[in-house]
């Protein structure tokens, strides 16, 4: 009977020590991944893109762009609040891509030369 007890007191403890709260959460990032945007009435028509956003050990977002007009690295990359604030170089013209994450959903603008061009995507489910 003596040994029935610890060995039920003994089996009580590891499965608490397994199954309790004492394991942690990692919290996910929710900007970071790709995201299928698509760029309305350019010069080019609609450009279908994806942006691409990571975020290194020291919390710093990098990133870039793979569009139908070509593949651009992301800079000055800005994440606060759901505002997404970065620049990109075309042939030498400069770029801004400037919007607002809403769950998995991006609302924005790309602008350059003069002119904005709404921009607007969905990220994509791993």
């Amino acid at each position: 009977m003596k040994k029935s007890f610890v060995l039920f007191v003994l089996f009580s403890s590891l499965l608490i020590s397994n199954c309790g709260p004492s394991k942690s959460v990692i919290k996910v990032d929710p900007y970071i991944g790709s995201w299928n945007l698509l760029i309305e009435d350019t010069p080019q028509g609609n450009v279908s893109a994806t942006m691409t956003i990571t975020k290194n050990t020291e919390g710093t977002y990098s990133g870039s762009v793979n569009s139908d007009v070509g593949a651009f690295d992301l800079y000055e990359i800005k994440i606060m609040d759901g505002k997404l604030s970065a620049g990109f170089m075309i042939q030498g013209a400069e770029f801004d891509i400037i919007g607002n994450f809403e769950d998995l959903h991006f609302k924005g603008y790309v602008s350059g030369m003069g002119e904005d061009y709404q921009t607007n995507g969905n990220k994509m489910l791993e």
